[in-house]
Parts: structure tokens; C-alpha cells; sequence
């Protein structure tokens, strides 16, 4: 299973896509710069707020009122001068699914449930390799979607919960070193995917709690009833089934 680009050239001309730059975006967003990828993406429609500081690693005091990611562009260029950066100052859904055209992976940074399915079936419908991650309380999860080759965030839940019932991290509240870690193993597994290493979390949900110490990496079948991935399933089993 191999994917993306090798060795640190193909990392340099490689293109990734963080959306949601809080929590989950920040951390994944340094660890992309650091690792040389050669243009990162950044989308959030947010600006900074005094509550993020503690737990969001691009922004300080200074970018308090500014949107997120013209501070986040103006982090990572100071540190990376020649990383290329391109930033929309939008949310994400159904009229900017197009923004994930040209990019070899996506990250979801975001933090509801419904921006999460539509992050997920806008990669799955390009073939675009996708990294989720989330966090709330003290817990984290993450999985690698490898379109056609693995399961999918809907073949673990078929529609969004009721948003009375899955609250966003802001909504509930977040453990700093909690959401830092999962975006920052997020950040680690997009760097593999480009890399053409083989993914840790490919067909994998990984959650932990930082609290308790537990750790658990569960492996997820695709389902070919899923709504996002179950067509592209079927016709990836079609042509190996004919080139064989």
C-alpha cells in the first residue's frame, strides 16, 4: 500500500490540505512545515480568541482578533520562508468541496460532527487520501481513509449524530494535551501518506484518553452499503477482479 510522494524531494513538491486550523490544525499544520511539504492549504472561517491560546499552537497573544489562518500563514512563513501557503478564510461545505482539487491529502481539523461526514465524502469522491482526527475531553481518535482501499468515516457511522447529542470541543470542552497530540500523530500520518510510507492508520481507528492512559487501535472493514464509499469499493473489486 503505498501512496503519495518519496523521499524528502517528493515531499517538496508535494500539496496538503489542513481544514480547521484550532486544535487539530495547528499541531498538524507544524508538523507538515517542519517535515518540508511544499504547499500546505489552511481553511477555518474562525479568528483567534483569548480561549484557543492553551491549546493551539500557532497563535499568541498578538493574533488575538485576527482570522486564524492569515496568523497561522504568517506563523509558518516566518519559520518556513519558502513554503508556499494558500488560505481560505471560509467553512467548509457543500459549495467548497472544489478547494480539495490539486491537493494529494486532506486533514480534517474541524470540530462537529457534520463538517467531519462533509470532509469525508468530498475526499472520497475525489480519491483523495483523507487523515480524521477529533478530540474531545480528555480523549482523542484518529483514521486514515484511503479511498477504495479502506474503510471511510461513514462506514463507521452512517449520518452525523444529532448535534444535541455529539457536541463540538468548544461546546464541551477540551484537555489541551489532548487535541495537541492527536493533531500532531495527524500531522505525523499525513507526512507518511505523502511520503509513500504505508499509513499506521489505514483501515485503523485509533482513540486514547490522555487521562486514564488508555490507548486502543481498532481495525474497520469498509461497508459496501456506505453511502460515501461503497460504489468505489465495488468498482476497485471490479477491475481487480478483470485485470485478474
Amino acid at each position: 500500500m503505498r501512496h503519495g510522494k518519496t523521499g524528502h524531494q517528493g515531499l517538496g513538491a508535494s500539496r496538503a490540505l489542513v481544514i480547521g486550523v484550532g486544535g487539530l490544525g495547528s499541531p498538524a499544520a507544524i508538523v507538515l512545515a517542519r517535515a518540508g511539504v511544499g504547499t500546505l492549504g489552511l481553511l477555518d472561517p474562525d479568528r483567534v480568541e483569548p480561549s484557543n491560546l492553551h491549546r493551539q499552537p500557532l497563535y499568541t497573544d498578538d493574533d488575538v482578533g485576527a482570522p486564524k489562518v492569515h496568523a497561522a500563514a504568517a506563523r509558518l512563513r516566518a519559520e518556513r520562508p519558502e513554503l508556499e501557503i494558500l488560505t481560505w478564510d471560509v467553512r467548509f461545505d457543500g459549495g467548497s468541496e472544489a478547494i480539495l482539487d490539486g491537493f494529494d491529502v486532506v486533514l480534517d481539523g474541524t470540530d462537529s460532527a457534520a463538517s467531519k461526514f462533509a470532509v469525508n465524502d468530498a475526499a472520497v469522491a475525489r480519491r483523495l487520501p483523507l487523515v480524521h482526527a477529533g478530540a474531545i475531553g480528555t480523549r482523542g481518535q484518529l483514521m486514515t481513509v484511503l479511498p477504495g482501499e479502506t474503510a471511510c468515516v461513514r462506514c463507521l457511522f452512517e449520518e452525523p449524530p444529532d448535534p444535541d447529542e455529539s457536541p463540538s470541543c468548544q461546546e464541551a470542552g477540551v484537555l489541551g494535551p489532548a487535541v495537541v497530540l492527536a493533531g500532531t500523530l495527524q500531522g505525523a500520518e499525513a507526512v507518511r501518506v505523502l511520503a509513500g510510507a504505508d499509513p499506521m492508520f489505514a483501515g485503523r481507528l485509533l482513540t486514547f484518553d490522555v487521562w486514564g492512559g488508555a490507548w486502543r487501535r481498532v481495525e474497520v472493514a469498509s461497508r459496501a452499503s456506505c453511502a460515501a464509499c461503497g460504489r468505489l469499493h465495488r468498482e476497485v473489486f471490479a477491475q481487480r477482479s478483470v485485470s485478474s
